[in-house]
């Protein structure tokens, strides 16, 4: 894949000049941090070490206090409760967060995991019709259910309360609930970036402050936030950076046994970072749903003394490794498929029946990767088509499909990624419409992907008068930016005039590389993970230029500066 690299506007060069003086850092960290909003002492603090007290108020929320009553009254009067969660990490984890803290607090509680094939995304018409014949009395959605106006009638018509949690784009008409949604637009909550599990914690979090409770049992659960933040791509900005960071910590310091074991399969070590989670706690989780049940997956993070955990984690491993060979293969008959489409296109739309539904939105994510246009893979279920939806370089891919709505049978999303289902003769109309409205968007932007960069750098400006065999001060600086993520991206730098003293192709895949820069004296090591195409740059005696981020390598005990390289260009 070619990139546009671009680097990063910052002209607030007062703000930028006033962080020097006050924090005392580098005009690079300065610069880093005024991109982040942060132009005072006190921004700077909250930044690098975030308080719980920094978290929004749950009441901020226009219907909380109706819906803590409402909660309260169930436990008090032992109604039957059932929590309704969506099958994907965001769902699972919001499920056994409520699971672990009200299963304190009641006997009659328990949950619904739709079934990722035969009820699909979304609060479905099985889940329903369950809770009404099982005598449920009080329903709580869980990552779902801000569109589901007229399953959530069906059970407000039979005298079942019910409480939307949700974080996704609601329709034009709300459901019958007590809702709680960042993203309804009259609703007036300062952050609209909470996962589906951050706003079920707001729920948790207002039910203990009303009643004055300890709030230890719900910072027991910051790990499992921590994992939805990171998997659900939401920003870890605001308070997500507060759950994110003190979950973190907490992982670390009294880590959860079934994520150590996840990591520890995950080849992952601590002190563990966001992208831990993302990468070794993240797809295993996914894959319980996406191959076997999601309540596999929420099985594994209930706190229950009763639960054969060995049995759950190697159940877990079974379905990743299958999801694994499942992806491969799907995804190189998409690439053959693609090679078929239009060359002109805007978009990637393909469909095929034999495909596993459970892998079909990480193909759509591998497919950008070859092809960086907005993606929609498809399978066929019961005669219907169902899929993912995922999206590059600023196209709203929910905005689209609402666009298209009168096609699909169901929908419902972020900006960045979405699921769907339509008809199998509306295809070619969905694949048609969603063309235009991409080409449409690509009049004014380019279909080429942008690399962003933060500063150009030498070598020597990495190594400020230090030893090459210790960890640098900039990036132990780095680590403090930790957690990273959507709104707070690892910053990107730009060597120029490098060259390879040594290249080696690992798997035929990726390229390792040992880097040496005119006028340093000594040489860095950096990887470039599936780059086997910009091996002819390394050549030896080639100058070139190279884009990466800054990372620590730990191996055999030793921790050494490695450049995690995005992209190669010749100089």
């Amino acid at each position: 894949m070619e990139f546009v690299w671009k680097k990063r506007k910052n002209d607030q060069l007062a703000a930028i000049d006033n962080l020097i003086k006050e924090v005392k850092i580098s005009p690079l960290v300065a610069s880093l941090l005024v991109r982040r909003g942060i132009t005072t002492f006190d921004q700077a603090e909250c930044f690098f070490r975030p308080k719980i007290s920094q978290i929004n108020d749950p009441f901020v929320f226009h219907q909380m206090n109706e819906a803590v009553d409402t909660l309260s009254q169930a436990l008090e009067k032992k109604y039957k409760i059932r929590l309704y969660g969506d099958y994907d990490v965001d769902g699972t984890t919001a499920v056994a967060i409520m699971m672990n803290v009200l299963g304190n607090k009641t006997d009659r509680l328990d949950y619904y995991i739709p079934d990722r094939y035969t009820e699909g995304y979304g609060l479905s018409q099985q889940g329903v019709d369950a809770a009404i014949s099982d005598g449920v009395q009080l329903f709580i959605t869980l990552d779902c259910g801000i569109r589901s106006v007229d399953l959530i009638q069906q059970l407000r018509d039979k005298g079942i309360q019910v409480i939307v949690c949700d974080h996704h784009e609601p329709g034009l008409e709300l459901p019958n609930a007590i809702l709680l949604d960042p993203k309804i637009p009259s609703e007036g909550y300062p952050f609209d970036g909470l996962s589906g599990a951050g706003v079920g914690m707001k729920l948790l979090e207002g039910l203990y402050q009303k009643n004055n409770w300890p709030n230890d049992e719900l910072l027991a659960q910051w790990d499992l936030l921590a994992l939805s933040i990171a998997a659900d791509i939401v920003p870890v900005t605001d308070e997500n950076r507060v759950y994110a960071f003190h979950g973190l910590k907490r992982l670390n310091d009294h880590p959860r046994l079934a994520f150590k074991k996840m990591l520890t399969a995950a080849n992952k070590k601590s002190p563990y970072v966001l992208s831990d989670l993302v990468f070794g706690v993240a797809p295993r989780i996914n894959a319980a749903g996406r191959i076997r049940t999601g309540r596999t997956a929420v099985e594994c993070m209930l706190g229950l003394s009763n639960t054969n955990l060995d049995e759950l984690l190697k159940a877990i491993e079974e379905d990743n490794a299958t999801r694994k060979n499942l992806d491969q293969k799907i995804t190189q008959h998409a690439l053959e498929l693609l090679e078929a489409e239009d060359p002109t296109r805007s978009v990637n739309i393909l469909y095929d029946a034999s495909w596993h539904k459970g892998v079909v939105g990480i193909v759509a994510s591998r497919l950008m990767e070859s092809s960086p246009l907005p993606t929609i893979v498809l399978t066929e279920i019961d005669g219907i088509l169902t899929g993912s939806a995922r999206t590059v370089m600023g196209f709203d891919i929910h905005d689209a499909l609402i666009s298209c709505e009168e096609l699909l049978i169901q929908f419902g999303g972020h900006q960045h990624a979405a699921g769907l289902s339509l008809k199998k003769e509306d295809f070619e109309e969905f694949k048609r419409k969603m063309n235009s409205l991409a080409a449409t968007y690509f009049e004014t932007h380019s279909k080429q992907p942008v690399l962003a960069y933060d500063a150009e750098l030498d070598f020597h400006q990495i190594f400020v008068n230090e030893s090459t065999s210790n960890i640098p001060k900039l990036m132990r600086i780095l680590e403090q930016f930790e957690p990273f993520g959507p709104g707070n991206p690892k910053p990107v730098f730009v060597s120029r005039g490098v060259y390879a003293t040594h290249c080696r192709l690992l798997k035929e895949l990726h390229l390792k590389l040992t880097l040496q820069q005119p006028g340093f004296p000594f040489s860095l090591q950096g990887i470039a993970f599936n780059a086997a195409e910009k091996e002819d740059y390394c050549a030896e005696g080639l100058s070139f230029n190279v884009a990466y981020t800054l990372e620590v390598n730990e191996f055999n005990h030793q921790r050494t500066l490695q450049l995690m390289v995005k992209d190669i260009s010749p100089s």
